[in-house]
């Protein structure tokens, strides 16, 4: 199931969901690359983000770094402040990433 694209600040209970399903999101991307480029990219521990700190922010950015490595995409720098900006580009890369695996 595909990120959802969130168009105002969440409160508490949507960003636990988010948090939850951006995860899976990226897990699903990450089997799409091993499977159709024949690759052993890692799954990098971003959940739950809130216990994480700035850490989350650098494998979250590891794991963007990665899949635009694979599939020839150009993404932001993700590792900064997370504001509606910051969900807005997150979410592009994914789509781009998920259009690109056809998954």
């Amino acid at each position: 199931m595909p990120l959802a694209n969130i168009a105002t600040a969440p409160d508490d209970t949507t960003q636990k969901t988010f948090d939850f399903s951006h995860y899976q999101d990226h897990v699903e991307i990450v089997r799409a690359i091993n499977s159709q480029f024949n690759r052993n990219l890692p799954t990098y521990p971003i959940h739950p983000a809130l216990e994480q700190g700035d850490g989350w922010k650098q494998l979250h950015q590891q794991f963007h770094n990665d899949m635009h490595a694979v599939l020839g995409t150009v993404g932001s720098d993700l590792s900064g402040g997370i504001d509606l900006t910051w969900y807005y580009k997150n979410y592009q890369e994914h789509l781009a990433a998920r259009t690109k695996l056809g998954i």
